[in-house]
């Protein structure tokens, strides 16, 4: 897992300067809820890893489908409706393309050591106000070798 977690890292750190955080993601958002202001610095890309499929290929090596999910937070103080002019408009619905290079960057990455990202789902979370958050879902699969082989 943290070989995967590193190589996002990277990715991410490379291809998309504009984030201004990545971190793995362990509730630091849900300081929003009490209206206190989370420990991150925005825009930022929060990582959770899971495994929800592993398959026994043999004693000592499982084929794991890997679960990445990328939850990004913008923060939002310019409006977005209709009515505001078409440049302040325009300046906060750039976050769609901090949103889409991520697509764009985690979308078919591979290395030697996992398969293809394929972006799963994407959608908003709109709890806080001010704070537009997207939690993007990619898939990948590898093989997982233990180390301990009698």
């Amino acid at each position: 897992m943290k070989e995967l977690y590193e190589a996002i890292v990277t990715r991410l750190t490379e291809e998309v300067p504009a984030l201004k955080m990545i971190d793995f993601e362990m509730g630091q958002l849900d300081a929003l809820a009490i209206d206190e202001r989370p420990a991150v610095k925005f825009p930022c890309a929060l990582l959770d890893i899971s495994y929800p499929q592993c398959e026994d290929e043999s004693q000592h090596t499982q084929l794991v489908t890997a679960h990445v999910n990328v939850k990004l937070a913008f923060e939002c103080p310019l409006p977005t409706d209709s009515l505001a002019p078409s440049a302040r408009r325009a300046a906060s619905l750039a976050i769609f393309d901090g949103v889409d290079n991520v697509y764009k960057f985690l979308q078919g990455f591979e290395s030697d050591e996992f398969s293809s990202f394929s972006r799963k789902s994407q959608s908003p979370d709109n709890r806080y106000a001010g704070i537009k958050i997207i939690n993007m879902l990619f898939e990948t699969t590898f093989e997982d070798i233990t180390a301990y082989q009698v």
